[in-house]
């Protein structure tokens, strides 16, 4: 860790979080930040490798960017992108807007109840004409200085803040605690963390360009990716609206057929999907798009024996059956770290001088501590709001559940994109039959779940699993990472703020053409509560069936992992199976497994090692083509729409 790669980082982050809003809601471009893999962080680390490494190693080659400085930059600005959009900003800003402004709507008949049982330290106003909510989803007027109204933002900005950074502690620290075991114990294949270690290795050097540009496998893949984004691109030069998406829209082929029940099914390619798959064990790949068919054989049966299962693929049995998964997976995968975590236990209470935690991040007694002051703080921050003491127990209980496995499935299955979609609120007062909570918790919970685990796409775990996981090539000054990692944070969401509400407030959060968190979230998050309110008991609805399936499924899934070594299936690709990230990214993986597969016995372990740096040149080629493109697109107008990365 240097100097320089600290404040270099700053700036990248602070650049990230100013563009990130403008690009992914007002221009439309591919997401910025958009998942696991963010692909404009990624853009500016290869620009740092490719072109501003190269340019000072002529002039002075000793003053080249090493790997562990680079890996430094990339750790900051990969921590700070789940602060820009779906991460943070897109549903806290609007949310906390909304119960003022949406009083007045005519579609929410509870609206009232809604706005009374708000704390107003919450929002920006309770007043249904205040000046300040209104500007923010109707914009300003033309040729007039767009005002924020920034006393108004500035308390519930601060009162949230104390949540979120609790919840953000406790992100690190769990991982702190983790690390050791996900990385050196179970060998996790971290392949999202694989691709900028691989990039990077060897930078300090004297070559210019990094060892896997002196590939032969790795540039044919480069060069063809290259050449198939110009394809896809070449429709807008041609006058078109978007660019070409390589897309069979196999729900339209199988309607009106005894497999018409298969709905929402397309035949997407995409060639990142593809490439980071090869990366992935063959296992892992195999299961992600096999029970993403096993879900869909969920469906047909229960349409062919005339019970359809209500909403499909994703409607309330499949959120409970994937709940069910979830909240199984972690006790289970925890058990099997129970050594670790007893190590690390011992050493927090000052009982293990023999062991060593002097190569880790984050000290295991800082983990422990740590974590526990941090749930801690949570859950007296949600008691302070009238949520029952054993509410918040739970809520915080299933708050840590999704990240944990959020951050495994990426971790171990690379799945960049991933999606839960029960509603924790939801399901803790179904569970109750109604009792978990009163009005002012009830609005609060909702609020808290719309904007950190509404839209996991960009949720912080596994964000912090990969650069904790990086973190081993910093030699020197390790224990920096987590106050570097916090700082970055901090600086991301100061400015994300006011680039969001700079955005907001001159354009409307109504007239954005990405409208889904200025309109759709808000209107959930009001009847969701308004019916709570109104009727707790008859507004909860339990699905213990589906919930139980889950578990159980998941349950004999692991047993047969653990205890026979042939069997072929991993759990990992049950808990995603009905999501919207595996609906788009099932055939890209079902494509790298196959081509895995078939080289693995066709050609051995040499042909094995050629085709993964053909597939390096493959995400390094994508990666580029998103960059270019996204840039043009802030620069020009120009537009290939959603055609490299699911939006």
């Amino acid at each position: 860790m240097t100097k320089r790669a600290f404040l270099i980082g700053l700036l990248l982050v602070a650049i990230v979080a100013a563009l990130t809003p403008f690009n992914d809601y007002l221009f439309e471009n591919t997401y910025f930040t958009g998942n696991h893999f963010p692909p404009g962080p990624f853009f500016l680390l290869l620009l740092l490798t490719l072109v501003v490494n190269i340019l000072i190693k002529f002039v002075h080659p000793r003053a080249a960017f090493r790997q562990a400085e680079l890996m430094l930059i990339w750790c900051m600005l990969l921590v700070s992108s789940t602060v820009p959009a779906s991460g943070l900003m897109r549903y806290w800003l609007p949310t906390m807007a909304a119960p003022a402004y949406y009083a007045n709507s005519p579609d929410l008949p509870s609206q009232d109840i809604v706005l009374e049982a708000t704390p107003e330290a919450l929002v920006v106003s309770k007043n249904p004409h205040s000046i300040a909510a209104k500007q923010f989803f109707e914009g300003g007027r033309k040729g007039e200085k767009t005002r924020i109204y920034l006393g108004r933002w500035a308390r519930p900005i601060a009162v949230w803040l104390i949540f979120i950074g609790f919840y953000y502690l406790a992100t690190f620290f769990v991982g702190g605690m983790l690390r050791k075991q996900w990385v050196e114990v179970e060998r996790l294949m971290f392949p999202l963390a694989r691709v900028p270690l691989e990039l990077t290795e060897g930078s300090g050097r004297k070559r210019l360009l990094p060892e896997m540009f002196h590939q032969a496998p790795f540039l044919v893949g480069f060069a063809l990716t290259l050449a198939f984004a110009l394809i896809r691109v070449s429709p807008v030069f041609l006058g078109k609206e978007q660019g070409w998406l390589p897309e069979i829209p196999l729900q339209n082929i199988l309607a009106n057929t005894p497999l018409d029940a298969v709905a929402w099914v397309s035949v997407t390619l995409y060639p990142l999907a593809v490439g980071i798959a090869f990366l992935v064990p063959a296992d892992v790949t195999l299961s992600v798009w096999l029970f993403f068919w096993v879900i869909h054989s969920e469906i047909l049966v229960s349409t062919w024996i005339g019970k359809p299962l209500k909403g499909g693929f994703f409607g309330e049995f499949m959120r409970w059956q994937q709940a069910g998964a979830f909240f199984s997976f972690v006790p289970m995968f925890l058990w099997a770290a129970r050594r670790h975590l007893a190590t690390v236990i011992k050493k927090a209470f000052g009982r293990g001088r023999d062991i060593d935690d002097s190569a880790e991040p984050i000290p295991y007694a800082l983990s422990f501590w740590g974590l526990l002051f941090a749930l801690a703080g949570m859950i007296g921050w949600l008691c302070f709001w009238k949520m029952k003491l054993l509410t918040a127990v739970a809520l915080v209980a299933m708050l840590m559940c999704a990240l944990l496995v959020h951050a495994r499935i990426v971790s171990q299955g690379g799945i960049f994109f991933t999606i839960h979609h029960f509603s924790i609120p939801s399901l803790l007062h179904s569970m109750s039959g109604g009792k978990a909570f009163g009005p002012t918790a009830a609005i609060v919970a909702h609020m808290e779940d719309a904007f950190i685990t509404q839209d996991t796409r960009e949720i912080l775990s596994p964000h912090a699993m990969n650069a904790l996981r990086i973190s081993s090539v910093f030699e020197k000054r390790r224990r920096l990472f987590l106050p570097v990692m916090l700082v970055s944070l901090a600086l991301a969401i100061g400015v994300s703020a006011f680039s969001s509400l700079k955005m907001y407030n001159r354009v409307g959060g109504l007239n954005i053409p990405d409208a889904w968190g200025t309109i759709g979230v808000p209107m959930d998050i009001f009847r969701s509560t308004a019916a709570m309110i109104n009727d707790p008991t008859g507004s909860a609805e339990p699905h213990w069936a589906p919930f139980a399936l889950g578990a159980g499924v998941m349950m004999l899934l692991t047993f047969m992992r653990t205890r026979f070594f042939w069997w072929p299936i991993h759990s990992l690709g049950f808990l995603t199976a009905s999501t919207y990230s595996i609906l788009m990214l099932w055939f890209s993986f079902l494509l790298g497994w196959g081509i895995k597969v078939l080289v693995i016995k066709m050609g051995g372990g040499a042909a094995l090692r050629k085709a993964r740096q053909f597939f390096m040149g493959v995400i390094i080629g994508e990666a580029i083509a998103i960059g270019v493109t996204t840039l043009l697109g802030l620069t020009t107008g120009f537009k290939v729409g959603y055609i490299f990365l699911p939006g």
